[in-house]
């Protein structure tokens, strides 16, 4: 079983929803990357997204993109990203999500798949790859056991909803919010009734991201999602103390632990 299956079955139990945290790799390098990483997860990360770094990411807000700059000046390589994984996964193996853009895999290929299986990641999610164009890569990753998570909208309609649940694997992604990444001080009061019509249709656990910032959001959505996503909120504090890593640590698993204490 993959491990993003293992890890919402025993939350299901114990009747909580999982707590996803998202970073760029390399960001602002990628010793310290490896350190938020593992602050993450010592604070109550149950899975954990991982961004490789794109110059044109359309889909994410000014943080992340300057997150990805700032990676970018170290040249992170898809085998970079692909060791910093492996060590990720020695340190402790939690389900990692690879966050990325489709030209990057495409470029690889079938290598991409071996590399991706090799570092240990369970899961992709390519924002910009839709189910009617994934049947190459999608049989790469299979022969893997590596899920592909896809994205689902508040604009998406319910038979494009059901076409792509019937892709889904391990969890489905749904955007909590029209427009880019970035976290916001209120979220749509439309969310709750959206999930509950994803969940008439699919039992596959859904996961929200997109604009997530509060102890008080995570603890609404944890009444009907089962998963919580948070990226711009985390490394904004990478980008408040760019030259303080101690300051980047202590703030982050404050954050991440408030942030599961309202999960429990």
């Amino acid at each position: 079983m993959n491990k993003i299956d293992t890890v919402f079955n025993k939350l299901r139990l114990a009747n909580r929803t999982a707590f996803i945290p998202f970073i760029s790799i390399g960001d602002p390098d990628i010793k310290t990357s490896l350190e938020i990483a593992k602050t993450l997860i010592n604070n109550g990360a149950d899975m954990i997204e991982l961004g490789f770094p794109f110059s044109d990411p359309m889909a994410d807000g000014k943080v992340i993109q300057k997150s990805y700059e700032r990676a970018l000046k170290n040249t992170i390589s898809m085998q970079d990203a692909f060791d910093f994984i492996k060590r990720l996964k020695a340190y402790r193996d939690i389900p990692v999500i690879f966050f990325t853009y489709y030209n990057p895999v495409f470029v690889l290929g079938s290598k991409f798949a071996g590399g991706a299986y090799n570092a240990g990641v369970d899961g992709v999610l390519i924002v910009d790859l839709p189910p009617e164009e994934s049947g190459e890569f999608t049989n790469y990753i299979k022969k893997r056991d590596i899920y592909q998570i896809f994205l689902l909208a508040p604009t998406t309609n319910t038979p494009r909803i059901k076409y792509v649940l019937s892709y889904a694997k391990g969890f489905v992604y749904y955007v909590s919010v029209t427009g880019v990444t970035g976290a916001r001080g209120t979220l749509p009061m439309s969310i709750r009734s959206e999930v509950e019509e994803i969940k008439k249709i699919s039992q596959i656990p859904v996961g929200i991201g997109f604009g997530i910032s509060s102890k008080e959001q995570v603890k609404e959505i944890s009444k009907y999602a089962d998963a919580v996503i948070i990226g711009s909120k985390i490394i904004q504090f990478i980008e408040n103390n760019i030259n303080d890593k101690s300051k980047i640590l202590k703030e982050i698993a404050e954050f991440s632990s408030n942030i599961k204490s309202s999960l429990s």
